[in-house]
């Protein structure tokens, strides 16, 4: 198949969790969605019929891979109208079957929050520091993290509607809303275990900055490049 129109599980795995990660956009019906509960990590789900909308109430996004269940006529047709409008849009080769049956990461949508529901995360803390790399890595990119003192996340979340987690274990965490990928328990469970050689240096970026917003953006660039070690580091050992 044209290889401008389509882009394999592979090539999208390589970039997910990443900055370069395209914008994912799931465009399963809700039958599809209620047989196979499953969607790939950071994608949002966009009904095909509102795809336009989707594309004309936002700024131009960067390149977008656009999903359905089986990468046919919905995943095809999404794309041919983003790139109509402008947008380097293609379509996962073989959809959500294919990604599951290469045992890709997954995300389960019971124990996922509404994808547009706040995250509420304690300031100053560099748990919650990582938790929101995870965050804006793994669940949604565009996400709205709230940063609130720690005595206030519970009472913030419930009248915000948002989602507080509790941040005991990073690795639970990920798991909680469903999301279990072992290389990333694996991470996280170096972090939390406070094994890594580079934490010291995430404390003295978020240290330098004034607001958690700021510290968290200092943040993210450390977590990516520890992030791509890691991987490394286990390619190797395999």
């Amino acid at each position: 198949m044209d290889q401008t129109l389509t882009i394999s599980a592979d090539d999208v795995m390589r970039t997910l969790a990443t900055p370069q990660a395209p914008t994912l956009i799931d465009v399963c019906i809700p039958e599809d969605i209620a047989a196979d509960p499953w969607r790939v990590p950071g994608a949002r789900h966009v009904s095909h019929l509102d795809i336009q909308d989707w594309a004309g109430c936002r700024p131009a996004p960067g390149p977008v891979v656009v999903i359905c269940q089986k990468g046919l006529k919905l995943s095809h047709g999404a794309a041919a109208l983003l790139r109509a409008q402008g947008i380097a849009a293609r379509a996962l080769e073989g959809g959500n079957q294919n990604w599951a049956a290469r045992d890709l990461p997954r995300i389960a949508l019971n124990a996922h929050p509404e994808i547009d529901a706040p995250w509420v995360l304690p300031a100053n803390s560099n748990a919650a520091t990582v938790a929101a790399w995870v965050i804006y890595r793994w669940f949604d990119a565009a996400a709205t993290v709230m940063w609130v003192p720690s005595a206030m996340c519970d009472e913030v979340a419930m009248r915000f509607g948002a989602t507080a987690p509790s941040l005991t274990s990073l690795a639970a965490f990920c798991t909680r809303f469903g999301l279990d990928h072992p290389s990333l328990s694996a991470f996280l469970t170096e972090i939390d275990k406070g094994t890594p050689g580079w934490l010291p240096l995430l404390k003295a970026a978020g240290a330098q900055c004034d607001r958690p917003e700021t510290a968290c953006a200092a943040a993210l660039p450390i977590l990516d490049t520890a992030w791509a070690a890691h991987l490394t580091a286990l390619r190797e050992v395999t």
